[in-house]
């Protein structure tokens, strides 16, 4: 069947490319300014001259030259640019060749030219109703972070001590880079993100209900991670380095080489990086005939040297045929170091003994993706064809010798060695086609994920009686895990005067496998579910919008969460996985409305989410004081709240960005007996103020804050966290220099307090401590500049999401 498949896209993709012949024809000009110099980045938008319906547009390069391919036809353009007088460009016939504008002289809309400077000026947060978009160059506190320090501050979405990801307080989200998913977050999110660096991210894209384009996994949505692509003709690209305390050195390029019939890009980033951590923890028991406590300390010391390198090539074969080919790699080793110091008390709360455990890890990680993309435009506008492959791989392997030490009982003095190699592949193959009907549109699509995980652990213990080393009973093993899912999505919008909608529904069959080889377990699953989405949406008037959204999302158990393997490092609190996990479904409800102004945008969302088979971690302990904790299906969660993201412009040297969203969460389950439940009320806040001081310095501050929250085992306490910086030009503009602290407080901490049926923890933990970093980037060809970015992307916003 998947040979058949194939075989047919080939043939469709042959048919597609050599049976089109040439029929537009080159529409070029040369825009210049009143002092007949070259201005770049201008928008030049072509416009039917029957209906003035838009045609198609462009932005002009460094030289600034343009060039659009147009059908037969008669047209009139528009050119506008930030400071300038727009200007029409009517009577424009295209018959039987090309149609040379010659050069086009803007004139001047500001008195004083002379202080008119070319300084591109996004904002740092873009707001629609379906998404949010946050670009990354425009915050300095993101500059020389990884992509998980990105996220964490794109409004939203928070990224806790351990690196989870959450969207609106879930953790179950969708993590797509460019739109798909990649071998980098393939087995460990928290630590690919890690390793990919910020300075190859252009933008986060943060959708919370998405249409049945999208994949269905995901409770509360995507974040999708869209990588720096230029598509200025020339050379273009930037090189970055950047320094820090503790011990924080990276670097890296990006370039585009663009030419009339291809481009091509890539980019290089590299980091060597000092992470110091902590962890403590105080546990009581209590049990009918006994009671005792333990206090735990442990300071970790975590060394990282990361690699990561992409290159692609986009080939323009004809007007209507584009196949773009590109590939990425991430390389890396880590060393780890934990200390970790047991205190343990009696029931008279009198210290019996002392217990010391140290940890050395060796970790190297490797990934690679390959991305095939083939697009098909048409004659007819918005119709679209593509073909889309990609393939990825991963391997992830862990190496530890663990010794301790018992100032009491010598007989606990031990050594244990843990291995824990693992290794993916990821298959993708996807079509999508777009059809134009009158105003509407139909589309439709089919998608082929595989994916298949090995994982090989185990646990030795040194018996010094006999001087070998010994496998633990019940740590030993070889997994299997595969996963294929096989997805087709129909969807069908349309546009009536201020009343806009789109309909579509998505089918997907799942088929899972979990294999434990060494001792013979097999865990075959399957099932087949329906997934309709709908968007309405009025404009009420210019600038101000509403929409209403519903969409089924399904969260599949991860693979880590399915295996029975342990976590070791903390022999007393470990963590296992659960192979008899099921996935859960979510019914996700959402009413937005978007207002703009001059200065200013504000989105108001009221959502609603149902789920059933809820995936939550609960804890136990036994008679010895060793907890376990692992993941189970707890009945179902209700979760409602309101959120709002907007933006304001005080001054034009002073602007803010915030978020605020305020949600109750209610749990109830029932595990081995047991009622669970919590009725938590959350509410997170996000507020980035930016100043520009004489346009050449610029201050940053962002502030985050999240109030306590209740579980159906305790309490999540309150945390906060500060992060300022401030940049400068150098080098006429080319070069900027940013300094930026993370964690101005040192207050990014978890804490937490538990409770189960003989037990009760209190916990603080710190991934990282507060840190200072100084970001030197120089740009390649492309001076910062201000306002006269838009080219066809803004004039044609219906992308593909």
């Amino acid at each position: 069947m998947n040979k058949f498949i194939l075989s047919l896209l080939i043939l469709l993709f042959s048919i597609q490319i050599f049976g089109q012949k040439k029929s537009t024809y080159r529409l070029f000009g040369h825009v210049l300014d009143d002092n007949k110099e070259a201005l770049p980045y201008v928008a030049v938008a072509v416009f039917s001259a029957k209906d003035s319906s838009y045609v198609k547009g462009a932005a002009t390069e460094m030289n600034g030259k343009f060039s659009i391919q147009l059908p037969s036809g008669k047209y009139y353009a528009k050119i506008s640019f930030l400071s300038f007088k727009d200007k029409t460009m009517p009577n424009i016939i295209v018959t039987d060749s090309d149609v040379d504008l010659s050069k086009i002289q803007l004139e001047p809309s500001v008195k004083n030219l002379e202080e008119f400077q070319v300084v591109e000026e996004k904002a740092l947060m873009e707001l629609d109703l379906d998404k949010r978009v946050y670009n990354v160059d425009k915050d300095v506190t993101n500059q020389g972070a990884d992509a998980a320090e990105v996220l964490d501050n794109v409004p939203s979405v928070a990224v806790d001590v351990d690196g989870n990801v959450s969207l609106r307080g879930s953790e179950n989200v969708r993590i797509l880079i460019n739109g798909k998913p990649s071998g980098m977050v393939g087995i460990s999110t928290s630590e690919a993100l890690k390793q990919l660096q910020g300075n190859q991210i252009e933008k986060i894209e943060v959708i919370t209900n998405p249409s049945s384009r999208y994949d269905a996994e995901g409770e509360v949505g995507i974040i999708n991670i869209v990588l720096k692509k230029d598509k200025r003709e020339g050379i273009n690209g930037s090189v970055n380095a950047n320094f820090g305390y503790p011990n924080n050195y990276g670097g890296g390029f990006n370039i585009t080489i663009k030419r009339k019939k291809f481009s091509v890009f890539t980019g290089y980033g590299v980091t060597f990086r000092d992470s110091p951590g902590s962890n403590t923890s105080s546990q009581n028991f209590t049990y009918p005939d006994t009671s005792f406590s333990y206090n735990s300390v442990s300071k970790t010391e975590r060394f990282s040297f990361d690699n990561n390198f992409r290159l692609g090539t986009e080939i323009f074969v004809n007007d209507y045929n584009t196949i773009t080919i590109s590939g990425n790699t991430s390389f890396g080793d880590g060393d780890n170091t934990t200390d970790l110091t047991y205190s343990d008390f009696n029931e008279l709360d009198v210290a019996t003994q002392t217990v010391n455990r140290n940890e050395e890890e060796d970790k190297d990680r490797l990934s690679y993706d390959v991305n095939f993309n083939y697009r098909k435009t048409f004659k007819k506008k918005d119709r679209l064809f593509t073909i889309d492959f990609s393939h990825s791989d991963r391997t992830d392997n862990e190496n530890s010798i663990i010794t301790q030490t018992n100032d009491v009982v010598v007989a606990e003095n031990l050594e244990q060695r843990v291995f824990n190699n693992e290794g993916g592949q990821n298959y993708v193959f996807q079509t999508d086609y777009i059809h134009p009907i009158k105003k509407g549109k139909l589309e439709t699509g089919l998608k082929q994920t595989i994916r298949k995980i090995d994982d090989d652990y185990a646990v030795e213990q040194f018996n010094s009686s006999n001087s070998e080393w010994e496998f633990i009973p019940g740590f030993v093993n070889f997994v299997l895990f595969e996963e294929n899912v096989s997805a087709a999505y129909i969807m069908y919008g349309n546009k009536m005067k201020k009343f806009s909608y789109q309909l579509g529904v998505r089918a997907e069959f799942t088929e899972l496998k979990t294999e434990l080889v060494t001792t013979k377990e097999i865990n075959n699953r399957d099932y087949f579910n329906f997934f309709p989405t709908t968007h309405l949406n009025y404009e009420i008037k210019k600038g101000t919008s509403f929409q209403l959204s519903y969409s089924r999302r399904i969260q599949r158990p991860r693979h880590w969460w399915l295996l029975p393997f342990f976590s070791f490092t903390d022999s007393r609190s470990n963590f296992s996985g659960n192979p008899n996990l099921n996935p859960e479904f979510t019914d996700s409800y959402e009413v937005g409305h978007l207002k703009n102004w001059d200065k200013a945008s504000l989105l108001a969302s009221v959502y609603y989410r149902y789920t059933t088979n809820n995936i939550t971690r609960i804890t136990t302990s036994d008679s010895t004081g060793i907890t376990q904790r692992k993941p189970i299906n707890l009945g179902v969660k209700d979760a409602y709240g309101v959120e709002f993201s907007g933006s304001y412009d005080l001054k034009k040297w002073w602007s803010l960005r915030g978020s605020f969203n305020f949600y109750r969460e209610i749990i109830e389950g029932e595990y081995l007996d047991v009622q669970y439940g919590s009725d938590a009320y959350v509410w997170t806040t996000r507020l980035n103020s930016k100043w520009n001081i004489k346009k050449k310095v610029n201050l940053q501050a962002s502030f985050n804050f999240r109030a306590p929250q209740q579980s159906p085992q305790g309490e999540t306490l309150a945390r906060y966290s500060l992060d300022t910086g401030f940049s400068f030009d150098i080098l006429k503009g080319n070069g900027t220099v940013t300094f930026n602290v993370k964690d101005v407080f040192n207050s990014r901490r978890r804490r937490s307090v538990s409770y189960g049926e003989n037990f009760t923890s209190e916990s603080e933990r710190q991934w990282r401590s507060r840190y200072f970093r100084i970001n030197i980037a120089y740009r390649i060809n492309q001076k910062k500049k201000r306002g006269g970015d838009r080219g066809y992307d803004d004039f044609n916003s219906d992308g593909e999401g």
